[in-house]
């Protein structure tokens, strides 16, 4: 009986995959790294171009409101920020771990990103007051 007339089990060829992965813990400390600097620098990017078209909501002498779309890109660049550093955070790594077959650190993985998220955010906004931003 040939490899192609034998009944395949889905259950070992998911053992078989998974025992060909293996976990990194090295390669894990690097692509997080890696992957927040990408997103630091792409929703820099995005920042720049979108407060760069922000208008202050400006209003006539009765009272009314004018409206812009330059009034809502602060929170549209917001949303955007964060959603660009999700993303680098918790889906690039998971992306280019699968393409090098490698399984991430689970003790590293999720948290470590989050956390040098924070401290990032956290030393931005220490620096913004002590430069009189804030």
């Amino acid at each position: 009986m040939s490899e192609m007339d034998a009944p395949t089990d889905p259950k070992s060829s998911e053992q078989g995959v998974e025992a060909s992965l293996e976990i990194d813990r090295a390669f894990t400390y690097r692509v997080i790294i890696a992957s927040l600097i990408v997103g630091v620098i792409l929703a820099g990017v995005a920042a720049l171009i979108l407060f760069s078209l922000t208008r202050p909501l400006t209003a006539d002498e009765q009272g009314n409101v004018n409206w812009s779309i330059g009034g809502i890109l602060f929170p549209v660049a917001a949303v955007c920020v964060g959603t660009i550093l999700f993303w680098a955070v918790f889906g690039l790594p998971l992306r280019v771990a699968r393409r090098r077959g490698v399984i991430l650190d689970p003790e590293i993985y999720p948290w470590l990103g989050a956390v040098l998220l924070g401290a990032l955010f956290f030393g931005a906004f220490v620096l913004a007051m002590l430069l009189g931003i804030i």
